[in-house]
């Protein structure tokens, strides 16, 4: 009887907890001194870490339904225009006054930013972003075109293209603005050829998608209340970040909305 409960108990199922690292090149200590990130760098952080959160809340039974990156080509994960949803839904915390006064401090002294640095960083954030957002623009289409072709030629408005020269070209068309004489900036674009093939154009559902995410949250601050709530913060966890792919994205914002989803967060906050 004694052989026969340990085999039982051997095969039942167990939970193999997830596993995940971020490796970033972030600014290092020095002279024994605190490493003191750039904002930037912070605002990295956060979104790699809400990659990081994806990853390790999952509740899903099967590692194929877990969060499985899908920029990386195995099977499983989340849709793609989804899957930037949990990085960019954390970087908006980042901006928030709230969330900076606690960031933030003074090594020497231990004190905040001043609230007039908190308040210009935080309103500074969507500065040039027309210009930003027609570059990312211009590049989701070039990864389309680059990925849609046999190479080594593109065809664009009529003319043939190899590679570097499409790329100025579409650079210049959308943004107005010329790259550098003799550039290709693309050479150092890691997710043109890292499985993100022909996807990268799904950063722009996913930052609309976190934007109208974040709206609940700040719901809670134009009431005065933290953003930083407990209670809205396990329901983001249990609706958007436990079920990975158990479950489609839109039936996932469905659920934490109560409604059907809305590009207008997005666009209020850009304009």
């Amino acid at each position: 009887n004694n052989n026969n409960n340990n085999n039982n108990n051997n095969n039942a199922p167990r939970r193999v907890l997830p596993a995940c690292v971020n490796i970033g090149n972030l600014t290092p200590s020095r002279d024994g001194a605190p490493s003191l990130l750039l904002f930037r760098e912070v605002e990295t952080f956060f979104h790699e870490f809400g990659h990081a959160c994806h990853c390790v809340l999952t509740n899903s039974r099967h590692s194929l339904h877990s969060w499985a990156w899908s920029a990386v080509p195995w099977p499983g994960g989340v849709e793609q225009d989804f899957l930037e949803v949990p990085s960019m839904m954390l970087e908006n915390f980042v901006w928030t006054p709230e969330v900076l006064r606690r960031l933030s401090r003074n090594v020497a002294d231990g004190s905040q930013l001043p609230e007039l640095t908190i308040g210009a960083l935080s309103e500074s954030r969507f500065r040039m972003t027309g210009y930003a957002k027609c570059k990312y623009l211009a590049m989701s289409l070039y990864d389309l075109k680059v990925h849609g072709g046999s190479g080594p030629y593109y065809e664009f408005e009529g003319k043939e293209y190899d590679a570097v020269s499409l790329y100025n070209v579409m650079i210049e068309k959308y943004t107005g603005i010329a790259p550098m004489p003799d550039s290709f900036s693309a050479a150092s674009w890691f997710h043109l050829m890292m499985g993100y093939d022909a996807g990268y154009y799904g950063y722009i559902y996913s930052e609309t998608f976190a934007a109208d995410l974040f709206s609940k949250f700040e719901e809670l601050s134009r009431e005065n209340k933290s953003v930083l709530d407990v209670d809205l913060g396990k329901k983001y966890r249990d609706k958007i970040l436990s079920p990975c792919a158990t479950t489609d994205g839109e039936v996932m914002l469905l659920d934490f909305l109560g409604r059907e989803p809305s590009k207008d967060a997005f666009l209020a906050s850009r304009i």
